[in-house]
């Protein structure tokens, strides 16, 4: 692919600090292919400095559409698709697989796109390839493709929790994930979705997607929006240390509180043990999404089961991605897609 010319790329420094540089251009190998990207979501994970300045200087993003370039021998694919591309991918036969935790599998964190998402091509490894590429439906937009990853992580995590038909949801935090959350329980089957934002502006996209929407974690205010008891299933998208603790008391028995939001690691968050303890209440964390995760999300927004385009408030070009971090990092933006085309 030397023929293009330079193959730009923006390169995070460390420290907030990104600039769009020249990067080698990618070829496809073997049962690999070469994308060129149209749109590439931004995720809360790129904005946490904690978590991407070991990695620096690095390519982030990972929620990317693009259309193939270049095809290695043997790859299925053909020059023209229009694919969304997933960054990891698990080996389908160790002990974690086969139980059903293939986001923990060795080989799912070993994989990954090359550069990033937020690189004018990239080059998409065979294993990868074979497992976790998807043509996109003609009648799909390239922004609506960049949801199926943060959808799929989204499924796999209220499929751990166990929601569906007659349960009530409390989702916690009101942003783009949050709201993800709250449409997914009700496509899902949930009896009562209730939605937590002390964020008054915020509020109103919950409000539109049919969920009820409470200003704080008051256990006796989700007593009366979900009729008298607590909730099955309480999802935590936020890592406010007060957030994660209040969450704890919105469980009924039996419930679930899931952990969605990472703090740092080290940094110590204090629980109050003896509210879940006389319950049985789990607490639970999820991570990622796997290959038949990555699958129903891209169905269920293909066939608008899900809608949740409405999420995404910014279309920013590729020259301008610091500001599209800026946006999401002062929280102007709910959701940033970047365009290159």
């Amino acid at each position: 692919m030397g023929s293009i010319g330079p193959v730009k790329a923006a390169i995070y420094h460390g420290a907030g600090r990104l600039s769009i540089e020249d990067h080698p251009d990618p070829s496809a190998g073997p049962g690999e292919i070469v994308i060129r990207t149209r749109a590439c979501g931004l995720c809360g994970t790129d904005l946490m400095q904690w978590y991407q300045d070991t990695k620096a200087p690095v390519v982030l993003g990972h929620e990317p559409v693009g259309d193939v370039v270049e095809v290695g021998e043997g790859a299925p694919f053909e020059v023209g698709d229009r694919v969304f591309v997933h960054h990891h991918v698990p080996c389908l036969e160790c002990e974690l697989c086969v139980s059903g935790r293939d986001t923990l599998c060795d080989q799912f964190r070993a994989t990954r796109i090359d550069p990033g998402g937020l690189a004018e091509f990239i080059r998409v490894p065979a294993e990868n390839v074979n497992l976790d590429v998807h043509v996109l439906p003609e009648g799909m937009s390239d922004a609506t493709g960049t949801l199926i990853e943060p959808l799929a992580c989204i499924l796999r995590g209220q499929r751990l929790a166990g929601v569906g038909p007659g349960l009530d949801v409390v989702i916690v935090g009101a942003g783009s994930m949050g709201l993800m959350e709250a449409e997914l329980a009700r496509v899902l089957g949930a009896r009562t979705v209730v939605v937590i934002e002390p964020n008054e502006a915020r509020r109103p996209a919950a409000a539109a997607l049919g969920a009820t929407v409470l200003p704080a974690c008051d256990a006796d205010a989700v007593r009366e929006a979900l009729g008298g008891g607590l909730a099955h299933q309480v999802i935590v998208c936020t890592h406010h240390h007060g957030a994660m603790n209040d969450a704890l008391y919105l469980a009924g028995p039996a419930g679930v509180v899931q952990y969605f939001a990472p703090t740092p690691p080290g940094e110590m968050v204090p629980l109050d043990l003896g509210a879940v303890f006389w319950h049985e209440v789990q607490l639970q964390s999820t991570y990622s999404a796997g290959p038949a995760d990555i699958r129903d999300a891209l169905d269920l927004l293909a066939s608008g089961r899900v809608r949740c385009d409405g999420i995404i408030t910014h279309h920013v070009p590729f020259d301008h991605v610091d500001e599209a971090f800026r946006l999401a990092r002062t929280g102007e933006a709910l959701k940033v897609v970047i365009e290159f085309v």
